[in-house]
């Protein structure tokens, strides 16, 4: 177990240069006469540029792409993708920590030799503004042979953080393509095998601490860990995709235990957790594994959350699935599928869904279905991120969408021509029982062709991190590149 949380990680802090200021773009509503009401929602747009929020809320840069880092070997250059955010507060401040920014990447960096990685910052609100102190690190992964395109993750009890390699290489001439020095197999894996894990990182050393093999190898989104250390919940993100969880023998060590795959009832009322083989021939190969013994299939597990004894769960969705080749081995869609229009284990799910998972009773259903909004015109599509907050002691999902395509209304017809990509972010109250669409609040609509992801709050609800990802490189500065924001205004 790591200790004393958080001391200062990236040294002697000096304050840097101060961050610019950014106030919301236009195309907005009026603020809200209630003081009751969290925002304003913001209007769908056909495109944006810029970043577009409620009237009352201002953002400040905080790190990007191209940023000086530092290495274990020298001055560098930060990555870009930025993906998972994790706040560290330093004695408990909401007003002073440090990020740990996870870059979705495969990119050489013959200082540290990962292709993916992570990067520390120290934060702090001064003079009700949000700057960085010192210096920026690059976490070192050459402990574990090296990363690449770490994605989401979870911070841990014990205080580590788990780190998703969502993607791997299928060949280890992909990596020698990259000009990859330094990445190499490890514990008997080869170059191949040493990627599509969880990784723990200690987060005040910034150095990896293993790449956790009892997980299993898959492609890793997100993680849930339950309080008491014992369990972790973990989502896969392909089609068909796997719902699994770790049991632990001790209370947060994943170096014993056991892995289960998930398989819902045939009325849906409940499931059961399959055991996996813990030899590594079949942890290397965990989702064909759980799939040869029954599991349910899922188009695309994201990311993760709990709230009152309940996970929540974005199933991003998939535009045209077969899943015929693993009938035979007794697996099968979730029953809330038998709504849709599924015959023979193909069907077509382009906006995906949130779905609730009952950890004490195991009944597994669809929670909130992508769609039109009828409120707006506006359109809900292939959530990804998420996160829970509690503002003004209310509970209220974030929902960050990452649309996979433009068709089937997703985008307006204007923007589904020009090709652009504009996602947005939802807010709901977790109060409203059985809600709707409707129900939802747009709290912002993205730059052109971004992703966002990484959404973290610090403890006293006040201030939202972001991640504006891989936006359209002809924007205009600062969402031009991968960028990680902070939004004041709650």
């Amino acid at each position: 177990m790591i200790k004393q949380l958080f001391p200062v990680i990236i040294g002697a802090a000096t304050v840097a240069a101060c961050t610019p200021s950014t106030k919301r773009d236009a195309n907005i509503e009026k603020k809200p006469e209630s003081e009751h009401i969290l925002f304003q929602p913001v209007q769908p747009v056909e495109d944006t540029q810029g970043l577009i929020l409620p009237e009352g809320f201002e953002y400040d840069i905080l790190f990007a792409e191209g940023d000086t880092v530092e290495t274990i070997s020298g001055i560098g250059f930060a990555k870009g993708n930025h993906d998972m955010i994790v706040y560290l507060p330093i004695q408990g401040s909401s007003e002073h920590g440090h990020l740990y920014v996870s870059h979705e990447t495969l990119t050489a960096d013959l200082l540290t030799g990962d292709g993916g990685g992570g990067t520390l910052l120290e934060v702090k609100k001064e003079n009700g503004r949000w700057t960085t102190l010192g210096r920026k690190k690059n976490v070192d992964f050459t402990t574990v042979g090296g990363t690449v395109y770490n994605c989401g993750g979870t911070l841990t009890p014990k205080g580590t953080i788990l780190s998703g390699e969502e993607l791997f290489p299928s060949s280890a001439e992909k990596l020698k393509d990259k000009q990859f020095k330094t990445l190499k197999g490890k514990n008997g894996l080869s170059l191949t095998e040493n990627f599509g894990w969880m990784v723990e990182v200690d987060p005040v050393n910034g150095k990896a601490i293993q790449k956790v093999y009892n997980f299993g190898r898959y492609t890793h989104e997100d993680a849930y860990c339950t309080p008491d250390g014992k369990t972790v919940y973990l989502t896969d993100d392909h089609c068909p995709a796997v719902f699994f969880k770790f049991e632990c023998e001790a209370p947060n060590d994943y170096s014993k235990g056991q892995l289960y795959a998930f398989k819902q009832t045939e009325d849906g009322k409940s499931g059961e957790w399959l055991p996996m083989p813990m030899d590594i021939k079949s942890l290397v190969n965990a989702r064909q594994t759980a799939i040869e013994k029954g599991a349910t299939l899922f188009a695309r597990l994201e990311w993760i959350k709990e709230y009152n004894g309940k996970l929540y769960i974005s199933e991003t969705g998939y535009d045209s699935i077969d899943y015929t080749p693993y009938l035979k081995y007794g697996a099968a869609a979730p029953h809330y599928l038998i709504t849709h229009q599924y015959a023979d284990g193909k069907y077509s799910d382009p906006y995906g869904r949130i779905i609730q998972y009952d950890i004490k009773t195991q009944e597994l259903k669809e929670f909130l279905a992508g769609g039109s909004i009828e409120k707006d015109g506006g359109h809900f599509s292939n959530p990804d991120g998420l996160y829970i907050a509690k503002i003004n002691d209310k509970p209220y999902l974030i929902i960050s969408e990452d649309l996979i395509g433009l068709s089937q209304g997703r985008v307006s017809a204007k923007a589904e021509q020009n090709n652009w990509v504009i996602n947005e972010i939802y807010f709901l109250d977790l109060a409203i029982e059985n809600p709707t669409r409707n129900d939802l609040l747009r709290f912002a609509v993205a730059p052109r062709g971004c992703e966002t992801t990484g959404s973290y709050f610090t403890p006293d609800g006040k201030t939202y991190f972001v991640n504006i990802q891989h936006p359209d490189k002809e924007n205009p500065a600062p969402f031009n590149r991968s960028t990680t924001i902070a939004i004041r205004g709650f």
